[in-house]
């Protein structure tokens, strides 16, 4: 049984459209909290947008992490994402400012440790940590924005792999998009242990920036998330990304 369903749809048009689950973000301020005296502003409009402010770092270690997780009841909790949920996640990472100190900004995750896709300070836009996929796209310019999409196709198993009797991983595919067109990367499959997002334990996902390096006194960043768009297909509907000439498909083997 194949069900289909086109990206325009999937995807909604508008952001007020795309929350009927995710009401909201909870803010983790200082995941990493190296520059424990700084000061930092984090103003939540969410679903329109979300800003990290940070300066007068002062002394300490590598690096402060603040992430905005998506919530299901008003930002009590993080919202937990489980192996049979398909998901299509997309966002642009404004850089309003950022002097003396290196900024990582974009998709975070949790679940065995800290994940992220977005773009790296030298350019590179890459994914990595927790149970992404790890996938480069290389060094790219660096611009004041950058559209970043996570689309999760669930496959037939769950913490489970190799899957018996060769079922169907799940897969992950990256897109991103600099202005000049969305790029994407092929369909990854979920090959470590637990072989996709275990239902067991608890996966959050969101938006959210990481600082590293920053001068004492001279240091100042200012990101903000916009264009905010998130679906999900509960367990057991599931999807997988089909592009063509920028028209793309989500369906679902069964």
């Amino acid at each position: 049984m194949k069900s289909f369903i086109l990206a325009t749809t999937f995807v909604m048009a508008a952001a007020g459209s795309a929350f009927a689950t995710y009401d909201s973000v909870k803010i983790n301020e200082r995941i990493f909290n190296d520059r424990p005296d700084s000061n930092l502003v984090v103003t939540n409009n969410y679903p329109a947008s979300i800003r990290f402010q940070e300066d007068g770092f002062g002394p300490g270690g590598f690096a402060n992490r603040h992430t905005a997780y998506l919530s299901e009841d008003g930002g009590a909790n993080n919202a937990d994402f489980d192996y049979g949920d398909a998901f299509d996640i997309s966002v642009t990472v404004n850089h309003l400012l950022s002097t003396n100190v290196a900024v990582e900004a974009g998709i975070h995750s949790d679940l065995f440790g800290l994940g992220f896709f977005g773009q790296l300070p030298n350019g590179e836009v890459v994914s990595f940590g927790s149970v992404l996929p790890f996938f480069s796209f290389g060094v790219q310019p660096f611009g004041s924005s950058i559209d970043l999409r996570i689309i999760h196709d669930p496959g037939d198993g769950d913490g489970v792999n190799p899957l018996p009797g060769g079922g169907t991983p799940s897969y992950i595919t990256y897109g991103y998009n600099l202005g000049s067109g969305w790029q994407y990367s092929p369909q990854i499959p979920m090959t470590g242990l637990e072989g996709g997002i275990p239902s067991a334990f608890p996966f959050f996902i969101g938006f959210g920036v990481q600082h590293n390096g920053a001068t004492e006194t001279a240091a100042f960043a200012d990101t903000m998330f916009t264009n905010i768009r998130v679906n999900k297909v509960p367990a057991p509907g599931a999807v997988a990304l089909v592009g063509l000439a920028g028209l793309v498909g989500i369906r679902r083997r069964r």
